[in-house]
């Protein structure tokens, strides 16, 4: 392959002429065809096809794209010592902060993975301190990718849906995570010839290990409750190398698929080879199952062993077939997400259940998330891209509330009444079923503009033009980690936000010999949270998880006269900071969303003997105000961030005594990303 070629796979401009060229008349047909509305709700969707590619972080791929909690993030984490989650050090002292990858004039395209075991993941995340990423992945973690580099994924995002707090399922490889993805789990108690915690576990190759039928999987509940689905897949058989799935798709671990015979249900929907021209035939026949999972050829999944542009390349296939039948795409939902990190680097904390009273508290069961053998927690792991391609997801929106690959799962068992009960009733409390990611409702009221876009037929590159274009990078230096970090280039603005359904309320008590916490969930949506003792920086945050509509309470014991600094981080940037000491003013602070008004009901007690001037600072309309409140009095206010797009950040202080609330109000209505983050790019 000429140099010529090999650039045109990887760098911006060949990447760019990519995006306007190949198939690109596929995302204009998907922006333009209706949604073929009739109740306005879920049943609204026939068809949801499922495509898991591999091995990327969401801040690998997405931390520079407008809108998201990428780079810009105003409310990341604090690493142990109080410096910005960004700098991550390793054990010989080197700082390695993001910095973007050289893709054309190095090997990146094919670099090849970084360390992404349960072990490494476990590592990275050091129980919630999140300090290990360097000791544990090496300094190439911190690499990240631009829209110049990768502008088809960033077309995706700008048209539809991006969701960008979707979590990959475990703290480990490919294996575990797409198992979590065709049945609800990776069997952490071992009842099942698990725990899958690597990818040697299982293998799709001739005496691997192979998982008996009290392991079921979703595909067969669907078969059982009359639900038609297919999986589309090139490999010729389990064993062959040649043009195999790579160990990707899971039904070939099981018995009843590695035994099922031609005509076999089993074997004639998950098994058989079914190419993407056989889903072009399918779409344009009208015979697309109800539900169809895609297990893409090693070549074209995007792990960093192969060039991302293949994956371009594949997914404007899919999306190309899927939009050949206007009526069946009008009646189809296309989820695109990635199985895990690899070993890139992410900087959200993924949600972790409590596994002992010593780590935390939860409202619902832990049941199903400790492995059996080592007694660690499976999940969440980081996060992952997921882009909701649809007629009810354009816009270029993005939904931020918690999902992972389970969600997948129960938004078909939402829309087709077929339950996996292999998924744990920790990840239904905090993980949402991704029906907040669409507009069932008015999905046709304003349409996106038209892109200017030209569609060009092109063939899949085969084995040949693969090896050549290996070849071309052969001579080519390996990815480095720079010397010097600049600040990531975060794109500008903001981007259309989904509502989601977080409702919580967050109270604080100072008590004598102790300090209290209570985390309240109002609405139907649960969450997990961390608390950082910001004085104890280097013990690991406790963890919490309240399900919708209960509580969850801890305290923390103080000596007279202590100072105490606590953190609460929970989803969609809430945050919740306490600082002061024992002998700080006896103030209590209580802040509260008002619906339908749309307002934040705040209400300050005063149970000192003295009045108490208290400052209130709004980062959103960058204003201070000062209020005196009288001995043993209450003083009421009313903020409306109905100009910030319903997000708030007030700091309220009295000589040591400081609290801070962030978040979001949640109206049910949709609004925007969060204005602080398009201030920080």
């Amino acid at each position: 392959m000429a140099r010529l070629d090999r650039r045109r796979f990887m760098t911006s401009a060949t990447q760019a002429a990519l995006a306007q060229s190949l198939f690109a008349g596929a995302i204009e047909r998907a922006l333009a065809i209706p949604a073929a509305r009739r109740s306005g709700a879920l049943e609204d969707v026939e068809h949801i096809v499922i495509l898991m590619q591999e091995n990327r972080s969401f801040d690998h791929y997405f931390g520079t794209l407008a809108g998201v909690r990428g780079f810009s993030d105003p409310r990341a984490i604090s690493l142990p010592g109080g410096t910005e989650v960004w700098r991550q050090q390793g054990s010989g002292g080197r700082v390695v902060a993001p910095f973007h990858f050289d893709v054309a004039h190095t090997s990146f395209p094919m670099m090849g993975s970084l360390d992404h075991t349960w072990e490494s993941g476990h590592a990275a995340w050091n129980k919630g301190l999140y300090d290990g990423w360097i000791d544990a992945k090496s300094g190439l973690t911190m690499g990240y990718l631009a829209r110049s580099d990768m502008p088809y994924h960033f077309a995706l995002a700008d048209a539809f849906t991006v969701c960008d707090s979707y979590f990959s399922s475990v703290l480990g490889p490919t294996c575990p995570n797409r198992l979590y993805l065709f049945t609800g789990s990776a069997d952490p108690a071992g009842k099942a010839g698990g725990p899958v915690t690597a990818c040697t576990d299982i293998t799709q190759v001739a005496g691997g290990k192979v998982f008996g039928r009290e392991w079921r999987t979703y595909p067969e509940r669907l078969q059982s409750a009359g639900v038609s689905w297919q999986v589309y897949r090139q490999g010729a058989d389990p064993a062959s190398d040649d043009d195999s799935d790579g160990g990707m798709n899971s039904l070939l671990s099981f018995e009843q698929f590695r035994n099922a015979s031609p005509g076999d249900p089993l074997y004639e929907r998950g098994v058989r080879p079914r190419r993407l021209s056989d889903l072009k035939k399918d779409v344009v026949s009208g015979r697309l199952a109800q539900v169809s999972w895609i297990v893409p050829p090693r070549l074209f999944c995007e792990h960093p062993k192969w060039p991302p542009a293949y994956g371009v390349e594949y997914i404007a296939r899919i999306l190309d077939a899927l939009t050949a039948n206007p009526d069946i795409w009008s009646r189809t939902v296309f989820l695109l997400m990635y199985d895990e990190n690899d070993g890139f680097f992410d900087h959200v904390v993924p949600p972790v259940p409590p596994l002992s009273p010593n780590e935390g508290v939860s409202t619902v069961s832990v049941e199903g998330e400790m492995c059996s053998h080592d007694r660690r927690p499976f999940g969440l792991g980081a996060r992952v891209p997921m882009i909701a391609i649809s007629p009810w997801s354009r816009g270029g929106w993005v939904c931020s509330q918690v999902f992972d690959h389970t969600s997948v799962i129960r938004f078909i068992e939402t829309r087709f009444g077929v339950r996996e009960d292999n998924i744990s009733p920790w990840r239904r409390a905090i993980c949402g079923n991704l029906i907040s990611a669409f507009d069932f409702d008015t999905p046709n009221e304003r349409l996106p503009k038209r892109l200017e876009l030209i569609d060009a037929a092109r063939q899949l590159p085969d084995e040949a033009s693969f090896d050549a274009y290996s070849a071309s990078l052969s001579g080519e230096p390996k990815p480095t980690v720079p010397s010097s970090f600049l600040a990531p280039a975060v794109e500008a603005g903001s981007r259309k936000a989904r509502p989601v359904a977080y409702d919580f309320l967050v109270r604080e008590r100072l008590q004598v010999g102790r300090i209290e916490l209570e985390v309240h969930s109002r609405g139907e949506a649960g969450a997990a949270f961390y608390v950082y003792d910001l004085k104890r920086s280097s013990a690991a945050p406790k963890r919490y998880t309240v399900h919708g509509g209960a509580s969850v309470r801890d305290s923390w014991s103080l000596a007279h006269g202590e100072a105490y600094a606590l953190r609460l981080l929970g989803p969609n940037g809430l945050v919740h900071e306490l600082k002061g000491t024992t002998d700080s003013p006896r103030l209590e602070i209580s802040v509260s969303p008002e619906l339908p008004a749309g307002v934040l009901g705040v209400v300050i007690a005063n149970s000192d003997w003295v009045d108490r001037n208290v400052t209130v600072w709004d980062a959103y309309a960058a204003r201070h105000s000062h209020f005196i409140i009288a001995a043993g009095h209450n003083l009421r206010l009313s903020v409306s961030p109905a100009s910030s797009g319903h997000w708030y950040d007030l700091t309220f202080s009295c000589g040591a005594y400081v609290r801070r609330v962030c978040g979001h109000l949640e109206t049910g209505e949709a609004s925007r990303s969060d204005p602080l983050m398009a201030a920080h790019a």
